[in-house]
């Protein structure tokens, strides 16, 4: 009688600790999963926007602390068409990065290079890892989780050949440098422990335009490009995005919100469009350029961005 009680007492406490590891109450040994999905948000002849996410997929069995992540993607020579291209971050109005995590631990140093003759590599560095405990805890929000970091391809000479989808993929395999993941679990005390899954880096790119370099698309959104070069001298070229047809306009002003030239203003379709800056007679010093749009269905859209001329 004293061992089936004794017996019972133990199936009882297993159970109760079961019961608080699927309750989040002990995650010490419970390695936490996700999807990581690089999704486009714009795409020209020109420049490519997408959107790195993360999401937590066993959110009920362990937390998620995040402790960094390397981000590599690999494209080819002939999908740059001879281009001089650039891998940065994408920003928002005011010049800010795009992204969900702290500022101490979003991915550093956007930059490419060229790796086994054609194969071109873009990079996101890890940053410092913060130390367990000071992670940050990725919080069930959203169908894609949260943003880790929007950056753009940009094709500065040339236009890009074929899509996204068919000529970007995600660096996830040996040998290094490739996509890593990194949690702060209890494996290993206080240090960090990978939990990459390339199973689970996913893209979702545009496919099967073809190989036509003069590719016309619809955005989805509208956006305000960061002027390219800047700083500039004495030209520069802007791209925006308009997902209706509506009235533009576009003015440049100085620091003292004197304007100082009307770029655009006339009714546009929908699509993406240029606009080149010319500061030949305009002194060195900062700008801003504003664009907005009177859209139909009363879809408008208002941005500002900065731009500094040097000569």
């Amino acid at each position: 009688m004293k061992l089936r009680t004794k017996n019972l007492l133990v199936v009882m406490l297993l159970i109760l600790l079961s019961k608080a590891g699927l309750a989040g109450g002990d995650t010490t040994y419970i390695t936490p999963t996700y999807r990581l999905i690089a999704k486009q948000v714009s795409f020209t002849p020109t420049e490519f926007v997408f959107d790195i996410l993360l999401k937590h997929t066993n959110r009920h069995l362990t937390r998620f602390e995040y402790a960094g992540g390397q981000y590599f993607f690999r494209t080819t020579m002939a999908f740059k068409n001879g281009g001089y291209c650039t891998f940065r971050y994408a920003t928002g109005p005011t010049g800010d990065t795009i992204s969900q995590l702290p500022g101490n631990m979003i991915p550093r140093n956007p930059s490419m290079g060229v790796i086994a003759g054609d194969t071109v590599l873009m990079r996101l560095a890890i940053n410092t890892f913060p130390g367990a405990g000071n992670g940050y805890i990725i919080p069930d929000t959203g169908s894609y989780g949260i943003q880790i970091i929007r950056v753009k391809f940009t094709n500065v000479t040339s236009t890009f050949v074929g899509a996204p989808g068919n000529n970007i993929w995600w660096q996830n395999f040996t040998p290094n440098p490739y996509t890593k993941m990194f949690a702060y679990t209890g494996l290993n005390g206080t240090t960090n422990t990978e939990v990459s899954d390339t199973l689970n880096h996913i893209r979702e790119f545009l496919t099967g335009i073809g190989n036509e370099p003069n590719i016309t698309l619809t955005p989805t959104e509208f956006s305000l490009s960061q002027n390219y070069p800047n700083p500039f001298n004495p030209t520069t070229k802007i791209t925006y995005a308009i997902p209706v047809e509506g009235k533009v306009t576009m003015k440049v002003f100085d620091l003292t919100g004197r304007e100082i030239m009307n770029l655009v203003n006339e009714s546009k379709q929908v699509g993406f469009h240029t606009v080149d800056f010319n500061g030949a007679n305009l002194s060195s010093g900062v700008y801003f350029y504003r664009i907005n749009v009177d859209g139909i269905e009363g879809k408008n859209y208002q941005a500002t961005r900065r731009m500094v001329l040097i000569k």
